[in-house]
């Protein structure tokens, strides 16, 4: 049989063991705490990351599922999410489907493809590119175009612009421009060399699409 002092040193090493344990689960004993987390929901002024509601900083704006983030612990045990380390568990950039619309008769891709990325930087800027490849099944509907953003630009009184470039029957440089509070952009190109002049790309502007045709732009901005 164990002896009685061994028994007490038994009983004295599991007291110490359960303390420890207590005490690391405890912000109140070890202070507060910092980690990284992924976001698994999106809240009101919260996301959920491993499992925590943390209250979101003020910086920490269009929070995604999949953000990898750091979350901090206060002594009394709040959980807060301060920002994002990356989006998406990590690769920066996203894909999407921006929507591609007309004043007239909407297009539809068909064979053709239609892709967006966009990454989001520190300070509400994000970036979008576009790449619209027409296919020999494309309707390329009628009146002015209009490509949707990933999501709305800031609500301020700037404007976007960026760059633009079809290539078709000859290679044509046009701009990418968006308002505030807007999630739709519109491409332009020039309509005439003198006087310089520039009008919203149709669906006859620059030139008649057709199969093979490739239209890229890129834009920059603040997001809100």
């Amino acid at each position: 049989m164990k002896s009685s002092l061994g028994t007490k040193r038994d009983l004295a090493y599991a007291l110490k063991q359960m303390a420890q344990r207590v005490g690391e689960q405890s912000p109140s004993v070890r202070g507060s705490d910092w980690r990284l987390a992924t976001v698994t929901a999106v809240g009101t002024g919260t996301v959920t990351a491993d499992g925590l509601v943390c209250r979101r900083m003020e910086a920490y704006t269009m929070p995604l599922v999949g953000d990898l983030v750091v979350i901090s612990q206060s002594s009394s045990g709040n959980w807060r999410a301060e920002g994002r380390i990356d989006s998406g568990n990590g690769t920066g950039w996203q894909s999407y489907t921006p929507a591609w619309t007309a004043t007239s008769t909407n297009p539809s891709i068909g064979n053709g493809s239609l892709e967006g990325r966009y990454t989001r930087l520190p300070n509400r800027t994000a970036v979008a590119t576009v790449r619209l490849a027409i296919g020999s099944s494309t309707n390329i509907g009628s009146g002015t175009y209009v490509f949707g953003l990933p999501f709305a630009t800031a609500n301020d009184i700037v404007e976007y612009s960026g760059t633009a470039r079809l290539s078709a029957s000859a290679t044509y440089i046009g701009q990418v421009t968006v308002g505030p509070n807007s999630s739709s952009m519109n491409v332009t190109f020039p309509t005439a060399a003198t006087p310089a002049s520039a009008s919203n790309m149709t669906n006859t502007l620059p030139v008649t699409l057709t199969s093979g045709n490739i239209l890229r732009f890129t834009l920059t901005f603040q997001h809100g």
